[in-house]
């Protein structure tokens, strides 16, 4: 089943506001949400002490085309690392001192859903670890 936009819109903001609570409830802190720049976008960037950790958060509610987090491919894995490296950019390097790659899959909807954290789920050169 095709949706509108809009409604695809209004399910990524509902999966992207609950791996927020997630990463908060986690101890994290979110510094910027959906960094966009030409070639692509960032999720969510948080903090925790000193590692910058850029977030994928893919959501599905019916699986009928594998899992959530199988669908961070090779491609957009490389437009995640190209936008991570136009943030780093513009940050003080004295302000961090390691950055990674997580994904959050969110399977299902309502309470029912479950939510995944993959810590370090892949490097900067795209490949999953």
């Amino acid at each position: 089943m095709i949706l509108p936009p809009e409604v695809r819109r209004a399910q990524g903001d509902a999966a992207e506001e609950r791996a927020c609570r997630h990463l908060d409830r986690s101890g994290f802190t979110i510094v910027e949400r959906n960094f966009r720049t030409k070639g692509g976008e960032i999720d969510i960037v948080a903090r925790k002490g000193d590692v910058l950790v850029f977030v994928e958060v893919r959501s599905l509610e019916v699986p009928d085309f594998g899992t959530p987090e199988e669908s961070v491919t090779p491609a957009k894995r490389r437009r995640i690392v190209g936008a991570a490296r136009q943030y780093l950019s513009k940050v003080p390097p004295s302000s961090w001192r390691e950055a990674r790659f997580d994904v959050i899959a969110i399977e299902g909807s309502g309470d029912a859903a479950v939510l995944r954290h993959y810590q370090a789920a892949f490097d900067a050169k795209g490949k999953i670890l």
